[in-house]
């Protein structure tokens, strides 16, 4: 299964130690939604990433491969149904080829600022997947030094 991650979970540590079968396939994006801060998350001490629908915008993103167990246990870690859903969605790689994959999203929140810890989770993870720097810059860095 694929599966389409856009905030913490780009992060490889992290996906190596919640799901240790998964592998990072390739750098991709989702049209029709922006990346966001929102809600509150208890365990991050701060707003965490969403996505949510807008037209002219793309969320640039990994793109892994994960068994069900590894879903079964970035269910628990999302919070799902409680906190996130499951979404099937198309997402593109740089050459424009089509891939089906899942990702998670909830209904957005009042936006807000994440906690310099997870937002550096983020960063490091999208730069190790090779998103645009200037994404990067624009849509997931709000802290700044």
């Amino acid at each position: 299964m694929l599966y389409f991650a856009f905030a913490s979970n780009m992060n490889q540590a992290q996906m190596t130690r919640w799901c240790p079968a998964s592998r990072f396939l390739k750098t991709v994006f989702l049209e029709g939604f922006r990346f966001v801060y929102d809600g509150f998350s208890v365990t991050w001490d701060g707003a965490v990433g969403n996505i949510v629908p807008s037209a002219a915008e793309r969320v640039w993103g990994a793109l892994y491969k994960i068994t069900e167990r590894d879903r079964l246990t970035l269910d628990a870690f999302e919070g799902y149904p409680r906190s996130y859903d499951h979404k099937d969605i198309e997402v593109k790689d740089r050459e424009g080829n089509v891939h089906q994959a899942m990702t998670y999203l909830r209904t957005g929140r009042a936006l807000g600022k994440p906690h310099p810890d997870y937002e550096r989770i983020v960063i490091d993870g999208a730069k190790e997947c090779g998103l645009p720097e200037e994404y990067i810059d624009k849509a997931l860095r709000v802290i700044r030094m």
